[in-house]
């Protein structure tokens, strides 16, 4: 009697439900090929990191600090050179980095700057290192205490 009324779909009505199974697969698929090609498309730029250690075989004593104080007073490593707006001052800087370059090739420059001194002056000190070819210069600051 069940097939009088229509309820018995095997005989003679055409299957109208959708089959999940095959849609689950394929969208599995495509989500293992996103998650595979993703991290492969975001690296792909070409981009040299800065360095922020020193550099290897580099000892602490080889490292060039220089130094600016809340007056402006230049100092490279512990030699004070004097106030920075004075010519005099500038040579004597010039001097002591190109012998630093000498001495030591290759070795990065670390910037101590006082946070009362104004930014120009500390552009002004980065600006001018590149000018003599200093091109790895880090800037020291001070861990803040929690």
């Amino acid at each position: 009697m069940a097939g009088a009324f229509g309820s018995d779909w095997t005989t003679s009505e055409p299957l109208s439900d959708i089959n999940i199974v095959p849609l689950v697969d394929v969208l599995l698929v495509l989500l293992v090929i996103f998650m595979i090609t993703a991290p492969i498309i975001t690296h792909s730029l070409d981009v040299q990191l800065p360095r922020a250690s020193l550099a290897p075989g580099t000892r602490s004593n080889q490292t060039l600090v220089i130094t600016i104080d809340q007056e402006g007073k230049l100092a490279v490593n512990e030699t004070v050179l004097g106030p920075l707006r004075f010519q005099e001052t500038v040579q004597r800087f010039d001097r002591e980095i190109r012998r630093w370059q000498t001495t030591y090739p290759g070795t990065p420059a670390f910037l101590r700057a006082d946070r009362r001194i104004r930014y120009g002056t500390v552009i002004q000190v980065m600006a001018h290192l590149r000018r003599i070819g200093v091109v790895d210069v880090g800037l020291m600051i001070e861990r803040e205490e929690k």
